[in-house]
């Protein structure tokens, strides 16, 4: 008798696993996106300080920022790593996807970025729209600059999440890569949230503001020094520290100086927002 009445419950609950596996439901566990097997971190709900452009009179006025409080009041899945070779190579092959710079003739592109690459790299010689393109693609979507901020920092308030001074053993840079190009993901150390290269080996890409035309690279990447000098030969800033510092842009669509549409240590990682139905 008990045997006939544990089947039905059993196979029941057997019934229940395809659907409980088809989304990120728990925050205690990683969510692999089936699209391209990419593997997401629970990133949970809070906030951080960042400075924030102030309102403008006018045009004319200089770009002034105020301290804010973020607030993100539910969690969200980010990509572990960035977006590799090789998962950018599955969506080229189901989509026929041709980006930006093969379409201008470049002489680089994400296939041949001028250094070795195996499909463990982080993809480069995007452009913001291939980025978006791939997240629509694989059912997600590029982060805020505030998402990847907060995700970055991970509750730290050190210049970096590690600490205040450049550590080898959490990213890549010019200096520990001879600059000679990107190195495999998830090989340095993860921040507390178990995000892997969030500061060096690519740039990363951020919507900023609303639509597809505002966007920042964040992060720093492996063309980047701990430190520069300037052309009076004076030691001074510290370029990846800047690439993290949390301080949020005004989107401008017709910027004086507009970014390269794609370079050799530009990439993307997506993220996973939660909904009504990933709850």
């Amino acid at each position: 008798m008990l045997r006939r009445l544990l089947a039905p419950i059993c196979l029941a609950a057997l019934s229940l696993l395809p659907a409980c596996a088809s989304r990120p439901r728990s925050p205690a566990a990683a969510w692999h996106n089936p699209k391209d097997s990419m593997r997401f971190v629970w990133v949970p709900a809070g906030s951080f300080t960042a400075q924030v452009p102030a309102e403008r009179k006018s045009l004319d006025d200089p770009e002034k920022t105020v301290p804010q409080e973020v607030t993100f009041a539910e969690g969200f899945w980010l990509g572990r790593t960035e977006v590799t070779v090789g998962q950018f190579g599955r969506f080229v092959k189901q989509t026929g996807h041709i980006t930006d710079a093969e379409k201008a003739g470049n002489r680089f592109t994400w296939k041949i970025p001028g250094f070795p690459q195996k499909a463990s790299h982080p993809v480069v010689y995007l452009s913001y729209h291939d980025a978006l393109s791939y997240a629509r693609w694989a059912g997600v979507d590029l982060p805020t600059e505030a998402e990847w901020l907060y995700a970055c920092r991970a509750g730290s308030t050190t210049k970096f999440y590690w600490g205040d001074l450049v550590d080898d053993r959490y990213l890549w840079h010019r200096c520990n890569t001879e600059g000679m190009g990107t190195r495999p993901v998830a090989h340095k150390r993860p921040n507390a949230w178990g995000l892997h290269d969030m500061v060096g080996n690519a740039w990363e890409y951020c919507k900023v503001g609303d639509g597809d035309a505002c966007f920042a690279s964040r992060g720093g990447s492996w063309t980047r020094c701990p430190q520069y000098r300037t052309r009076q030969g004076i030691l001074t800033g510290n370029l990846l520290e800047e690439a993290v510092e949390p301080r949020l842009q005004r989107c401008d669509p017709n910027p004086k100086y507009p970014p390269y549409p794609w370079d050799d240590d530009r990439g993307f990682r997506c993220i996973k927002r939660m909904s009504p139905e990933t709850r």
